[in-house]
């Protein structure tokens, strides 16, 4: 198989992705063939949804204060080391910004519980990157309808039958023929340990060689494919890995004179919320494909 990101304009909050996305594709030179994957990030289906909360609005109790702590010194001082995570991430747990992250934990509390605020960082899929403003943008609402209509209307306008994916960042894991994640909901076929339990449990086979990470995470899949969970989730990461993404926000913030992320800034920066999985190809490390 062979991945091909599509680029589009910033998808807003409460616009309709459906056209957007097929002029897209069709304008991508790409040729879709019946069986073929059309990958979609999860934060544009949401955004498209208006599915957005706003953290500002949050007043942390005892339970924020609690998860901040476990999450900052707990985490980035001692079982970060214990279970080898990415230095990277342990220095962002230690440079926790206070006043937002108390906020941010005490709505994943109230929208979430208490068992996805103990998740050091992304907590039941909830992203932060690339919002606007305070929001928060958590996972969608009806994936599964959005890739069916995407489906159909591709079916219309290209006269291909392919199969369309909304997937998260966030892992999979595999002890085992046993798949999980962590996050609130997945595929049939991938169980759900929520929040800091499933991020355990990965922590632990990991560390004993039993398991561990199988891919990213399929939230739908609609389409006439035979695949398996390790087929799909294997889909799912190759689409993540040729996303291009704003890493460094800092420095766009620093460009742009601005304290905070607005929408005419995102609607400034590159998007490819979609990705073409051609199944039929083979990778020969084309720079326009992965």
């Amino acid at each position: 198989m062979k991945a091909y990101p599509i680029k589009t304009r910033y998808i807003k909050k409460g616009e309709n992705f459906i056209p957007i996305i097929v002029e897209a594709i069709k304008n991508s030179g790409i040729k879709l063939e019946d069986g073929d994957f059309v990958v979609l990030s999860e934060k544009m289906v949401s955004t498209a949804e208006g599915n957005f909360i706003d953290e500002s609005k949050y007043k942390p109790k005892m339970l924020a204060y609690l998860t901040y702590y476990w999450s900052k010194y707990i985490w980035g001082y001692v079982l970060g080391k214990i279970f080898r995570l990415k230095e990277e991430k342990i220095k962002n747990l230690r440079n926790m910004p206070k006043r937002e992250s108390l906020r941010h934990k005490q709505m994943i509390i109230e929208e979430l519980g208490l068992l996805y605020s103990l998740k050091p960082y992304a907590e039941g899929g909830i992203d932060l990157t690339n919002v606007p403003y305070t929001y928060a943008c958590p996972l969608p609402k009806e994936p599964e309808k959005w890739a069916s209509l995407l489906r159909e209307k591709i079916k219309e306008e290209l006269g291909v039958d392919v199969n369309v994916m909304v997937s998260d960042t966030d892992a999979t894991y595999r002890l085992f023929n046993f798949y999980f994640t962590a996050l609130p909901y997945a595929i049939k076929g991938i169980h759900i340990l929520p929040g800091i339990v499933g991020f355990l449990l990965a922590r632990i086979i990991e560390l004993l060689k039993l398991g561990g990470f199988a891919g990213c995470t399929p939230l739908a899949v609609v389409g006439n494919h035979n695949l398996k969970i390790e087929e799909l989730v294997r889909i799912a990461f190759i689409a993540d890995r040729v996303h291009i993404t704003t890493k460094n926000m800092g420095e766009v913030l620093k460009k742009h004179n601005s304290y905070i992320i607005t929408e005419e800034i995102l609607e400034k920066l590159e998007h490819t919320p979609v990705v073409v999985i051609k199944m039929k190809e083979e990778f020969k490390g084309e720079k326009n494909g992965m």
